[in-house]
């Protein structure tokens, strides 16, 4: 299902075209665009201590701040750093893997159940390990050391999945739709004019989803999932993460990093970092010290200083 609709969703973004807007900043030119190579596919990202942690997804492994390779298994994607370990998703194998930042090797292996389940998206919200299932459509609360707590159904394909003060974001790609998970209740509400719904953070009481297809970022009430506005010609807007009360938006196409002002909604800057083309994977961002981190698997690795 992923590939269908990762061809899908690059073949959309590749043929539409996205209206400009004069009083829109300019893109600029980066001091660090010369990206660090990387083979093996980087996608996921994650700060461990200080220092990037990447998923190779076509290398089955994942580098880890020292340039330690650790394989863990066949198409791993996204990563997340927890008090008991750093866990990765692995799709193809329908597993989540912990591993130990003290050895560099994984201490524990889990299997989704039932068979055909496909982990996607990862979060830790302070307590609990945010899974999502792409293929039973659900998103799935376990323990630090992977024990399954509870399983929420949310939308048509889901892919990623954000911890916030007001609760779980869920991203249901192919369903243009958001779920929240708060309370022990899931409510899945449709985002009109959403389509490719993906990266997903709440910063400054607001929930910031990119919309890879439709080329922008919408605004969400945490609560209610009631759109509240929107930041449009956000070229495949893809990664979203947040730094205090900036959000920061990667469209795969170069990469090119848009920085928004949280609180009034305003893009203040765009960054193209490259001059690579759309991916029918993902990029992905991640707030490292003072950087910002972003992968694009065909290339490799970005920095940009932050501030």
């Amino acid at each position: 299902m992923r590939a269908a609709l990762a061809v899908l969703a690059a073949g959309a973004v590749l043929t539409a075209c996205s209206g400009s807007d004069p009083e829109k900043p300019e893109a600029e030119p980066s001091a660090s665009a010369v990206p660090t190579p990387l083979d093996g596919e980087p996608v996921g990202i994650a700060d461990v201590d200080g220092r990037p942690w990447v998923v190779l997804v076509g290398d089955g492994a994942v580098l880890t701040g020292d340039a330690t390779r650790v394989k863990v298994g066949d198409a791993p994607l996204r990563i997340v750093d927890t008090p008991a370990g750093v866990w990765v998703s692995v799709i193809h194998d329908g597993t989540v893997v912990r591993i130990d930042p003290a050895t560099g090797e994984v201490d524990r292996r889990v299997k989704v159940r039932p068979a055909g389940s496909e982990p996607e998206g990862l979060a830790w919200d302070g307590s609990s390990l945010w899974v999502v299932d792409q293929a039973g459509e659900r998103v799935l609360e376990l323990d630090g050391d992977g024990r399954l707590q509870a399983s929420y159904d949310v939308g048509q394909a889901p892919w990623l999945v954000g911890a916030g003060d007001s609760g779980v974001f869920v991203t249901n790609y192919g369903g243009t739709s958001v779920s929240r998970v708060a309370d022990g209740e899931a409510t899945t509400v449709p985002v009109v004019g959403c389509v490719g719904a993906q990266g997903v953070v709440e910063a400054a009481g607001k929930v910031w989803v990119s919309c890879t297809v439709s080329h922008k970022v919408v605004v969400l009430d945490p609560a209610t999932l009631e759109q509240l506005g929107e930041v449009t010609d956000l070229t495949d807007a893809d990664a979203v993460v947040a730094d205090g009360t900036t959000v920061y938006v990667v469209g795969q196409s170069g990469p090119t990093v848009y920085a928004i002002d949280a609180e009034s909604e305003e893009l203040v800057s765009t960054t193209r970092l490259g001059d690579t083309a759309a991916t029918q994977e993902n990029v992905g961002a991640a707030v490292v010290g003072t950087d910002l981190v972003v992968t694009h698997p065909d290339v490799g690795l970005f920095t940009l200083p932050l501030g």
